[in-house]
């Protein structure tokens, strides 16, 4: 009798289950889900989400792509205008004349006109209507000093071979990056021929030579050179000072300035142009004095640069017989920034560099005012 209630009760439990969840009912509900099983059918909001993040990433990628694309499109303009700015410039016409004579020797309109592409190949300064002059100028003083320093090194003696010129050729390449097949191409689409480039490299190693005999003796610094050198640096520490680089150019040949300067404030490369163009013995370092307090500079200088900023370029200053044009490169405020101190090794290298310069531009200066010039254009 008890197992017979227990099945009866077993049955009612089942009927009332099955009459719960009819099969029509689970039937419709599957296909309302549109094959899916209904235990994991998404909303429809969910769906039209997923819809509009996916699109979002579509277009943030293709925003990307393109610019990406207009990156690439800039680049290679810039690149474009930049070849077709340094494409070389007739400046003399196609008639072989005389431009002038140093010391009995001859420089021809070709020679200036080679010497003036060499320069834009080299220094990637292009010539415009606003340098042209400048580096004309530059230009001619280079062609001039060539015909010196060989003649000097001629009369002490010194030549350079063939060999050496070659050797000079490919550490220059070298030096640069590139192979000497890519300097001779790269001389060839400037329109320079491989003989001036030797001719001006042999002009600079014989000077080298000569200046290295001149300051053998001369330019060795002692112990307490370095020390007083580097005392300096330190006891300073209380004062403001500035990192400066300077092009000095003398007034009788600054007819230009103006447009130097306009120059220098478009094209970032200060210290190439430094190197190019200042007539003072810091061209060789870039034009760099390094760290220097206002108590160092004459009125002028100081004034300039304690209403300069960072990277600024003032406009010419007069001092003297020369014009000076200043590029702040970092201020140094007390209490604030850490002056950095150089080594002994560094302040030694300094020294000697310092006056093998100054020896160099003594030298060299002197030459040019024994030289006989003649202009003839």
């Amino acid at each position: 009798m008890k197992y017979a209630l227990l099945i009866f009760a077993l049955l009612l439990s089942y009927q009332s289950f099955a009459q719960g969840f009819d099969a029509n009912d689970l039937d419709s509900a599957a296909r309302s889900a549109k094959g899916e099983s209904i235990m994991f059918q998404r909303s429809v909001d969910d769906e039209e989400e997923e819809a509009l993040r996916y699109q979002e990433e579509l277009r943030q990628r293709q925003a990307y792509e393109a610019q990406i694309r207009a990156q690439q499109e800039a680049i290679k303009k810039a690149e474009e205008e930049r070849r077709r700015a340094l494409r070389p410039v007739n400046l003399f016409g196609n008639t072989l004349k005389i431009y002038a004579v140093v010391n009995g020797e001859i420089i021809t309109s070709r020679d200036m006109q080679e010497r003036a592409n060499a320069f834009v190949a080299t220094t990637q300064i292009p010539i415009t209507s606003q340098n042209k002059e400048i580096v004309l100028e530059r230009v001619f003083q280079g062609a001039i000093d060539e015909k010196i320093k060989i003649q000097e090194a001629q009369k002490n003696g010194i030549n350079i071979p063939e060999k050496e010129l070659n050797a000079g050729m490919i550490n220059f390449a070298k030096s640069n990056g590139i192979s000497l097949a890519q300097l001779k191409s790269m001389l060839k689409e400037a329109q320079v021929s491989e003989s001036v480039f030797k001719q001006q490299m042999k002009a600079e190693m014989s000077w080298a030579r000569l200046v290295q005999r001149k300051a053998s003796m001369a330019s060795k610094v002692t112990r307490n050179e370095i020390k007083k050198a580097i005392d300096a640096i330190t006891k300073d520490t209380n004062k403001q000072k500035f990192m400066v680089a300077e092009i000095v150019i003398a007034k009788k040949d600054a007819k230009h300035i103006h447009e130097l300067v306009q120059t220098l404030r478009q094209d970032p490369r200060f210290e190439l142009y430094a190197m190019q163009f200042s007539q003072s013995p810091t061209a060789k370092n870039g034009g760099y004095l390094g760290w220097v307090s206002a108590e160092q500079l004459i009125d002028k200088l100081s004034s300039a640069l304690k209403n300069m900023k960072e990277g600024e370029v003032s406009a010419p200053i007069a001092v003297g017989t020369d014009y000076y044009i200043l590029k702040l490169v970092k201020k140094y405020t007390p209490g604030v920034d850490k002056m950095p101190v150089p080594s002994e090794a560094e302040v030694k290298s300094l020294l000697e560099n310092k006056k093998v310069e100054e020896i160099a531009s003594k030298y060299l200066r002197d030459l040019r005012n024994k030289a006989v010039v003649e202009r003839k254009s």
